[in-house]
């Protein structure tokens, strides 16, 4: 699962729009194959054109369920929803001062292991620039194994109040390596 569908999933799974969170997303170029120089293998030419297709219907979910897609600094103004600065990948508000935030990590042709430490990273920094009149459920979600294997030797994380998810295909798979679901 590329980090779009990934991103897309927590969001359905765990902040629906339907369920009166509002929601923003940030989805990087990289993230949909829109950079990087000529690709050359057959391998990574077919990764490049699954990643773009798979980003354009994952964009248009996005658009039917009413999540903002980028634009998160304007779109809080708009909402009149504190901005929280850093990159983060989803952010979700509840009126009743609910806020969900998610470091995201899908399927790459990067190296597994380095992706939850810039996630880790990314999170902490967040942590430290939360508004102190809101409730916060702070998740580091990932998708594979590769991946997952790395999350599960960062319980520590659980200190500074961040959870752990390995976002499997089907939700009844899904599995909080540490820490609980947002507000359970």
């Amino acid at each position: 699962m590329f980090q779009p569908r990934v991103k897309l999933e927590f969001v359905k799974r765990f902040c629906p729009p339907k369920d009166g969170w509002r929601v923003c997303v940030d989805i990087d170029a990289s993230e949909e194959g829109r950079t990087g120089g000529k690709r050359v293998t057959e391998e990574s030419i077919e990764r490049q054109r699954e990643m773009k297709a798979d980003a354009e219907k994952v964009r248009k979910a996005f658009e039917e369920l009413g999540v903002r897609v980028g634009g998160r600094k304007a779109w809080c103004k708009k909402e009149e929803l504190p901005y929280i600065g850093g990159d983060i990948d989803v952010v979700a508000y509840q009126r009743n001062n609910r806020c969900i935030v998610a470091e995201v990590e899908g399927a790459s042709s990067g190296q597994a292991e380095q992706k939850p430490y810039k996630a880790v990273g990314q999170m902490v920094r967040t942590v430290g620039c939360l508004p102190s009149d809101w409730h916060f459920h702070c998740s580091i979600v990932v998708h594979g194994e590769a991946i997952q294997v790395h999350l599960e030797q960062m319980h520590a994380l659980e200190k500074l109040r961040i959870s752990g998810l390995a976002l499997q295909n089907t939700e009844s798979s899904d599995r909080w390596v540490f820490g609980a679901p947002p507000f359970s």
